[in-house]
């Protein structure tokens, strides 16, 4: 539930932050999108948080309507849920997380999925 709501969050603040820059370029989304060699629904699908941009959209975007890609990315942020850690004290190289449910162990040099 946590992400879901982070990402929420995330996708919101991205959207006002794209729609403000490109206003401040005085682009239409159309120009936006030819400039940054995106189609003109893809600025339509960010703005509209219909869609999480992927990294080399937000540096297209960016260079598109001439901003920082830090300025898209201004009042972002994404908080760690440490309750989906595994806490244990062993042996040095071995390590075990939980990620989304599954519990998983670092041991010889690569990652594996704990038995249930």
């Amino acid at each position: 539930m946590l992400d879901e709501v982070q990402s929420t969050r995330a996708l919101d603040r991205f959207a006002r932050n794209a729609v403000e820059l490109r206003r401040r370029a005085g682009l239409s989304q159309v120009d936006a999108g030819l400039r940054a060699g995106l189609h003109r629904t893809e600025i339509s699908l960010l703005e509209r948080r219909l869609r999480m941009p992927q990294l080399d959209t937000v540096l297209r975007l960016a260079g598109g309507i001439e901003a920082d890609p830090r300025e898209l990315l201004e009042g972002l942020a994404w908080d760690l849920d440490r309750g989906r850690l595994w806490e244990t004290t062993s042996a040095p190289g071995h390590y075990e997380v939980t990620v989304a449910g599954q519990r998983v162990t670092w041991e010889a040099g690569r990652w594996t999925r704990a038995e249930r």
